[in-house]
C-alpha cells in the first residue's frame, strides 16, 4: 500500500510540474541561430530566422562572434529577443471568427492606422495597456505573461484559426514586422490614397 501511495504522489507531482507556467523565448534574427538547451549560438547574416525556446533555467545565453551575453528570464510568459539588424515593431491582434473580421475599412480608418504605425515605428505611444511593442536591434522584452502566446514574425501570415491549449485557453496573437517592412507598407498605402484622391 505504501508503494502505491508513493507512486500516486509521484504522478501528482509530475502532473503539477508539467502544468506549471513556462518561460518561452522567441528569437528573431538576421543570420543563423542554433539552440542547445538554454543557449543560442548566433552567426550574423542577412536571412531571417526564428526559433522558439522553452527555457529550463532563469537566463538565455547568446553567443556570437563578438562574445556572449546573458538575458535574464525570471518570470514565466512569452518573451522576444531581437537579433535582427532592424527594429521590430508589433502589437496584439484581436482575433475574431473569420466571418466577423473587417472586409473593408474607410479612408479615415486607414489614415488612423497609418498614423498609429508611424508612431509605433519611432517608439511613441508604447504601453502595456495598448499591448504594442518596439524592440531595437539587441532588445529583449517580455511580450505577455501568457506562455501560450503566438508571436507571428516578419514574412509570416496570421494563423487561419486558433485552437485552445491544454488548459482550454485561446492563445494571444502578436504580429511583428521590421521598420523596413513598415516603411514599405506606408509608401504603398500613401500612393494608393493619393491615387484615390485624383
Amino acid at each position: 500500500m505504501k508503494n502505491v501511495f508513493l507512486g500516486l504522489s509521484a504522478l501528482v507531482m509530475l502532473a503539477a510540474c508539467s502544468s506549471a507556467p513556462q518561460k518561452k523565448v522567441v528569437v528573431m534574427s538576421s543570420g543563423k541561430i542554433n539552440v542547445t538547451g538554454d543557449a543560442v549560438s548566433f552567426d550574423p547574416g542577412t536571412q531571417h530566422n526564428e526559433q522558439t525556446i522553452t527555457l529550463k533555467g532563469d537566463k538565455l545565453t547568446v553567443t556570437d562572434p563578438s562574445g556572449s551575453k546573458d538575458y535574464a528570464v525570471t518570470e514565466p510568459g512569452t518573451w522576444l529577443l531581437n537579433l535582427k539588424k532592424d527594429t521590430l515593431i508589433g502589437s496584439f491582434q484581436a482575433f475574431g471568427e473569420a466571418g466577423s473580421r473587417e472586409g473593408r475599412i474607410t479612408q479615415e480608418q486607414m489614415m488612423e492606422r497609418m498614423d498609429s504605425l508611424k508612431q509605433l515605428m519611432v517608439g511613441a505611444n508604447i504601453s502595456a495597456a495598448r499591448k504594442n511593442h518596439f524592440l531595437a536591434p539587441g532588445d529583449f522584452k517580455k511580450i505577455t505573461t501568457a506562455d501560450n502566446a503566438i508571436i507571428v514574425g516578419p514574412f509570416k501570415g496570421m494563423p487561419a484559426s486558433l485552437e485552445p491549449d491544454k488548459k482550454g485557453n485561446i492563445p494571444e496573437v502578436y504580429k511583428f514586422i521590421s521598420n523596413k517592412d513598415a516603411r514599405e507598407t506606408l509608401d504603398r498605402l500613401e500612393k494608393m490614397l493619393k491615387g484615390n484622391e485624383e
